[in-house]
């Protein structure tokens, strides 16, 4: 998988793991004396089965495979996509078959499944494009309805489409069996939601814990990341040997307290090294996210947006050398999935969540979590032995949190809900089966939004361009900036940036001010653009495609493109060698992982764009190009993201100057804007390439707006803004 697992550790762990002790591990689960009631009340009873049971107990991986023996076809919902992978991966390794055949996985942009598959683990995004094309689920005999007490918007609205889907095929001969599992369930609300407590089934599964240890803070702290960073280092130089899990909120917390560690560590190392060594610590030269072990201990990052491979390094064996692992997670592995060997967590009492402002944007802020969180993510440190779980709050501020999180789908745009439900032919979506029915202003909300768009007409029926859009896998307004290119002739150009912005953090960005960063400004210079982050997106996949050979792994990997590269050399002569993949974005500082994710992404949108209308496809041509007409690129993605532009704020010196007639010049205020929808004050984000920018653009879109201490917008681009009337008149009026 990478350096930090050779091929001769992975062997030993393999041939010390034999299909006897392999029977006895699976024996000795929670979930295993169950094992028959389980199996008879899904395939005999006519009843929903409710499984309560806790992380760790086995009812992921075991019950949907307790199935294997009988001619069901299973699908397993995940609420995250490392989840439904590493299950896969899990299941097929205890059953000793490749995954990928009888088991496998389908996430986005990443289908790894055969017409033979019997058990799929998926994402409920994934199933729900499937009952888009199918709303009766007529592949499956069996779903599974995983971590259903995450309530994550995805899996709500599934719940509504099975129960439709049962309910269609009651009669037939194939009726469809449904089983909702969970850690901490809220049961009556399921029962309900079923038909009352005689249409479900519900079994109790005692969880295998061991008393943990809570400490809190003993007065509130601002700075979470500061105070888990002193937390780590008293848990390694203190505590016994075990491994410790820290929940952070997002990515960018997690990439700070991971640079803080391994600088400490570093440091503690380096008293022990002279001369070369120490120099490259000190240069910042160990790997980003595939780190060596440094000073005993192996830090691994775990958050949706780092690509698989990377993901699983949390869930590996500890590597020789190696006496302690710290996870740095999100809240990806509160339930979703159980990490081996945790003793120690650290929890900050943060989460990062969407949620819709009073205005009608949808935001990601960083909140508090619920007190259900904070007792799941306790739970994690007493999974093998006693365990101590850290919170860096107050016993007080435990009391003040809400006992349970809000469901997603009472906080966030519901535009892409509207369209899934209008594309599975429900006309009314106030009509269909929510398990907590969102307010009627929302739904009225994300009808205006999908009208904007044309997805819907004046009768709020779904439009042709409206079926278009329900079929890409992307956010309505990234779905509509996609199909505008064909307007505008820059599919091409648009499919490699809707497949970055898809793959996200496409920059490493080393922190401090050494050698190291100014390396990676300099490197990233070269591809930065006047007009804004979009273009300059398309810059470095252009310059990537250009300048480096990527063969992807299946295709034999690192030889595979070492071949292909000497055969280029040899054809070009030597005058135009190209880099491998991985040796250019080391040298551009670019994250090799998520440029490899946007070449996958645009490979499989590609594939959905020329695909004919008949054939479930979009029938565009993906050759059109703008070229080196870059007005027209942006102007389509100012007619994409019409609905996400904000005007600069202009300062008391501008106003007073172009009131006597004279240019003005801006003061240390600039970069502050006013968004169109909404009329919310926000700042270009430090990371945007137009952050610096002065004069500050005059009219900008943006991608995402992001709320910490003030509210940023990303993935930002200029426009003129003249051109929103030109190019979204029915919204913009003169």
């Amino acid at each position: 998988m990478s350096k930090l697992f050779p091929d001769k550790t992975k062997k030993r762990r393999r041939d010390s793991f034999s299909a006897t002790d392999l029977q006895a591990f699976r024996e000795n689960l929670p979930v295993y004396p169950f094992r028959q009631q389980l199996v008879n009340c899904i395939q005999k009873d006519d009843k929903v089965v409710l499984v309560v049971a806790e992380t760790g107990s086995g009812k992921s991986t075991q019950i949907p495979a307790y199935l294997l023996e009988t001619s069901h076809r299973i699908a397993v919902t995940q609420p995250r996509r490392v989840a439904a992978v590493t299950l896969a991966h899990r299941v097929s390794s205890e059953h000793g078959v490749t995954v990928g055949q009888r088991i496998g996985y389908r996430v986005r942009f990443d289908d790894c499944t055969t017409a033979d598959t019997q058990l799929s683990y998926v994402t409920a995004g994934m199933l729900l494009r499937e009952a888009m094309v199918d709303p009766t689920l007529n592949k499956y005999s069996v779903v599974f309805l995983d971590e259903a007490h995450e309530r994550s918007l995805q899996t709500d609205i599934l719940l509504g489409v099975v129960v439709r889907a049962r309910r269609a095929r009651a009669e037939s001969a194939r009726p469809l069996k449904v089983v909702v599992m969970s850690a901490t369930l809220h049961v009556e609300t399921f029962q309900d939601f079923f038909g009352g407590a005689d249409a479900v089934h519900t079994l109790r599964i005692p969880g295998r814990t061991f008393p943990v240890q809570l400490l809190y803070a003993g007065e509130p702290t601002d700075d979470y990341i500061e105070a888990a960073l002193s937390t780590i280092v008293e848990i390694h130089e203190n505590e016994p040997a075990g491994d410790v899990l820290v929940f952070l909120p997002g990515q960018e917390e997690i990439e700070d307290l991971a640079a803080l560690l391994r600088q400490y560590l570093q440091e503690e190392e380096a008293e022990q090294w002279t001369g070369d060594r120490v120099e490259n610590l000190q240069e910042g030269k160990a790997s980003h996210h595939h780190n060596p072990v440094i000073s005993g201990v192996m830090i691994c990052l775990l958050y949706a947006a780092l690509p698989p491979d990377v993901q699983l390094a949390a869930f590996a064996e500890k590597p020789e050398g190696c006496s302690r692992k710290i996870v740095i997670a999100t809240n990806i592995a509160e339930a979703s999935v159980t990490l081996p060997g945790i003793r120690y967590v650290v929890d900050t009492g943060k989460h990062k969540c969407r949620h819709v402002l009073p205005t009608g944007m949808e935001s990601l802020s960083v909140l508090a979590v619920s007190q259900a969180q904070a007792i799941q993510r306790t739970g994690r440190a007493g999974r093998i032995q006693d365990g101590v779980c850290f919170r860096l709050y107050t016993e007080e501020a435990f009391e003040q949190l809400p006992a349970n999180s809000l469901p997603e789908i009472l906080r966030v745009n519901l535009a892409q809900v509207v369209l899934q439900l209008k594309g599975m032919g429900i006309k009314d979506p106030s009509t269909f089966d929510f398990v907590t029915p969102p307010d009627r202003a929302s739904l009225v909300r994300a009808a205006k939004l999908l009208y904007a768009l044309n997805a819907l007409n004046d009768q709020m029926e779904l439009t042709d361009y409206g079926k278009k859009l329900a079929k890409l896998p992307l956010d309505p307004v990234f779905g509509h900036l996609l199909l505008q290119s064909a307007e505008y002739s820059c599919v091409s150009e648009m499919l490699s940036a809707v497949a970055v912005l898809s793959a996200e953090n496409l920059f490493y960005r080393p922190s401090g001010e050494g050698t190291v960063a100014a390396k990676a400004v300099a490197a990233h210079r070269r591809f930065a653009s006047h007009e804004g982050d979009l273009p300059t997106y398309l810059n470095v996949y252009k310059a990537w495609q250009k300048e480096a050979v990527y063969v992807p792994p299946s295709s034999g990997g690192r030889k595979a493109q070492k071949k292909r590269l000497q055969q280029q050399a040899q054809q070009a002569g030597q005058s135009h060698a190209k880099l491998l993949h991985g040796d250019w974005c080391q040298r551009n500082f670019v994250s090799g992982r998520a440029l490899a994710r946007a070449f996958h992404v645009r490979q499989q949108l590609q594939a959905l764009c020329a695909r004919p209308a008949n054939r479930n496809g979009l029938g565009m041509d993906v050759t059109l190009s703008a070229g080196k007409d870059r007005e027209t690129f942006l102007k389509c993605v100012a007619s994409g993201l019409f609905l996400q532009a904000a005007s600069r704020i202009k300062t008391e010196r501008e106003v007073e100057s172009n009131s006597r007639g004279r240019s003005g010049t801006l003061d240390s205020t600039r970069g502050r804007y006013r968004t169109k929808l909404g009329n919310e004050n926000v700042s270009i984000h430090p990371t945007s390439t137009l952050f610096s920018r002065h004069p500050s653009p005059a009219c900008v879109v943006y991608t995402e707006m992001v709320t910490t201490k003030k509210t940023y917008i990303r993935g930002v681009t200029q426009i003129r803004e003249e051109w929103l009337q030109e190019v979204a008149p029915n919204f913009y009026s003169k």
